[in-house]
């Protein structure tokens, strides 16, 4: 620990207020604008001790007493905390800890520090120093207790203090490594948490629940208070909507507006009908809103008004991370193109550039309804893309090829973010391959877009854990995305759920609903689990009991179907055979019971296939013992339910204005004849 280190005469301004509460309303729009009322909710503080975090918290602490419930990202905000995590790296890490608590106090902060275990990553009692891959071992398990934490501590926004040199060390490490201009946006001024992707109510997760509680914090109707002032504002009006009407324009008789996540399907008299499953959203956002702002201002701004801060002596080391590297380097000598300013243009163009890049393809996903059904139970998708060019012969255009064959890269990069955004749907990777990877793909999926103008007939092919199957039609072919079946290479996607130590076999028959319920009380819901990456699965239990998620196995299927009575086992066949064809069952989640002869045997564990969580169904009597509750992953739901341009149905009534609209013109038409005749005359 040292005394902060005063920069004389460096010229800078600290940064004011309001230039502060800009930049956080810049990049903390509401996340969902269908919120009608939000409850307050506090915002965490990522604090470090160094003097960027420290000029934040003091940033917040004046910004939330002078702007009192200002608004982020959808909640009024009254308090925040501060975060300190201690990387136990350094003997005296706990110390510094300890006295950055005592300055984030008298800020008005309320703290907690988390200290990292190492234990679960160094080997038999390793130095963590020693790991080769420190740096990002370290960022991951910061970002997990960071995550946890404010799950804990029911904090949805989590702020860090990284400014412009760490957005201009961080794209200049990515340019001198051969990136693409995808690669230069560097830091994001807003994201979600992937190294939090299998935490619940973390990663895109978390709004179901909150929609379910008492007392939810988004409300997506109007409060009770603007309905009664409503009422009372049209009682006397005897030509106003009926209530029920005005319920409806409100969106509060339709369930699906409520929030994101819920689908619909459409009804088919011919095949049973399924629920589908809701899909998860929310979670927490990290947001950095000092990404405009120098470092040197920080300093100011520290310096303005006797802020403390601590540096950590392992910044200094060049030689420990290639960040140190480059921040210690004389950027004087460096070249015109290697510079601060022009190095952050840079990455300021490349933004942008990748902004409309993406606004396009989802454009195009949106205008062509490329999406034709999404199944979340099986987890499935049928699309049917377009051609990019049309059949027709360009006649009366001149150089119509030339410009074709010009326009082909950037088409094929459009076709590469769709198509990227499709495997999403499905793939149960946390993360999906990168548009430059998806050259193949796209010459199997566009064959106008081709580098070989004779494609081959289409074929099925696997890409991040999907099948894609063609369905060759007479007009166009279509596209079915499945789980990609399991390798024989690697172990099957297993999670265990939390039980009770005991371990026995669910008693499903032979005792009465009076003898089963005795001595027994029902357990709350244990926290979601996410298996192969798609689905979120939860149990509760009256009795004690292991439960585990593997996926449908061959060998349990037959005898699950037989515990069914004939009426479910048929339906069972009906839709299995509908809604998951082939060999896409055996990707189902499947929620199994374990039963141990001894408490050391592992070898000895014996699986009993209880129910199949994504379709509903378990054996007789399980609702007795166990509830289950499963949920697809977030998925971008806007793309969804949509209808290709020119093939929506008419709007009621406008046929008729149309026939009103054509008369009219005919009556002005006889009406012009008949003066041109009579002038004539």
């Amino acid at each position: 620990m040292s005394a902060p280190t005063r920069v004389l005469n460096h010229g800078a301004k600290p940064i004011s207020l309001t230039e502060f509460r800009d930049a956080i309303e810049a990049i903390c729009p509401p996340r969902f604008p269908a919120v009608r009322y939000a409850r307050p909710r506090r915002v965490a503080l990522a604090v470090s001790g160094g003097v960027d975090s420290m000029a934040m918290a003091f940033l917040f602490s004046s910004l939330l007493k002078t702007h009192r419930g200002i608004k982020i990202a959808d909640h009024p905000t009254e308090n925040a905390l501060a975060i300190i995590i201690d990387h136990q790296l350094r003997p005296e890490s706990t110390l510094e800890a300890a006295s950055v608590a005592q300055e984030l106090k008298k800020l008005g902060f309320k703290t907690v520090t988390k200290p990292l275990n190492w234990k679960d990553v160094s080997r038999l009692g390793q130095d963590p120093t020693r790991l080769p891959n420190l740096e990002s071992v370290a960022r991951t398990m910061r970002y997990r207790m960071l995550g946890s934490t404010c799950r804990y501590l029911n904090a949805n926004s989590l702020f860090f203090a990284h400014h412009r040199d760490d957005q201009y060390e961080t794209v200049l490490m990515r340019y001198t490594s051969g990136h693409q201009y995808r690669g230069y946006q560097g830091i994001r001024e807003a994201n979600a948490i992937p190294e939090c992707y299998d935490l619940h109510g973390v990663y895109k997760s978390g709004l179901l629940d909150d929609q379910s509680a008492q007392n939810p914090y988004l409300s997506f109707k109007p409060p009770n208070k603007e309905l009664k002032r409503l009422r009372w504002m049209m009682k006397d009006d005897s030509e106003a909507e009926s209530w029920d009407l005005l319920k409806h324009y409100l969106g509060m008789n339709d369930v699906s507006a409520r929030f994101p996540g819920l689908i619909t399907r459409d009804v088919d008299p011919r095949v049973p009908y399924l629920t589908p499953l809701n899909c998860e959203d929310g979670g927490i956002m990290i947001y950095r809103p000092l990404l405009e702002f120098d470092k040197e201002r920080l300093i100011a701004t520290c310096e303005a008004n006797k802020i403390r801060w601590f540096e950590d002596p392992t910044n200094t080391d060049p030689t420990l991370t290639p960040r140190n590297a480059i921040r210690h380097m004389d950027c004087g000598k460096l070249p015109a193109e290697l510079q601060k300013e022009a190095v952050l243009d840079m990455s300021r163009a490349a933004k942008r550039r990748t902004k409309l890049e993406e606004a396009e393809a989802r454009r195009w996903l949106i205008r062509e309804a490329v999406i034709q059904d999404f199944d979340p139970n099986a987890g499935t998708l049928l699309i049917e893309p377009p051609p990019f060019k049309s059949n027709t012969t360009h006649w009366r255009r001149l150089f119509a090829g030339p410009r074709d064959e010009a326009r082909k890269p950037h088409q094929r990069l459009i076709a590469a973010i769709a198509t990227r955004k499709l495997v999403e749907f499905v793939t149960p990777d946390v993360h999906v391959p990168p548009v430059m990877n998806l050259d193949n793909v796209i010459d199997r999926l566009f064959p106008e877009l081709a580098s070989q103008p004779d494609s081959p007939p289409p074929r099925a092919f696997t890409i991040a854990g999907v099948v894609f199957d063609p369905i060759v039609g007479p007009a166009s072919t279509k596209w079915f995305l499945s789980r990609a079946p399991y390798s024989s290479m690697k172990p099957l996607p297993e999670r265990k759920l939390p039980g009770h130590s005991s371990c026995r076999v669910l008693p499903l028959v032979g005792e009465t609903e009076d003898q089963a319920s005795r001595h027994h009380h029902w357990r709350t819901w244990k926290p979601a689990t996410l298996w192969d990456g798609r689905y979120w699965i939860r149990v509760s239990a009256c009795v004690p009991a292991r439960f585990r998620i593997l996926p449908l196995l061959p060998h349990h299927a037959k005898p699950f179907r037989k515990a069914l009575p004939p009426k479910q086992r048929a339906r069972l066949e009906q839709i299995l055979r509908y809604y998951a064809p082939g060999k896409i069952r055996y990707s189902l989640p499947a929620l199994y019971s374990i039963e141990a002869t001894r408490a050391q045997d592992e070898s000895g564990q014996t699986l009993t296939l209880l129910a199949l969580p994504s379709l509903g169904i378990h054996v007789p009597g399980l609702e007795r013992w166990a509830r289950y509750e499963a949920r697809y992953r977030w998925i971008d739901a806007s793309l969804l339910g949509l209808k290709r341009r020119g093939t929506q149905a008419p709007i009621p009534g406008c046929h008729r204005i149309w026939t009103r609209s054509r008369k009219r013109r005919r009556q002005n038409l006889a009406e012009s004849r008949v003066k041109r005749s009579s002038v004539v005359v």
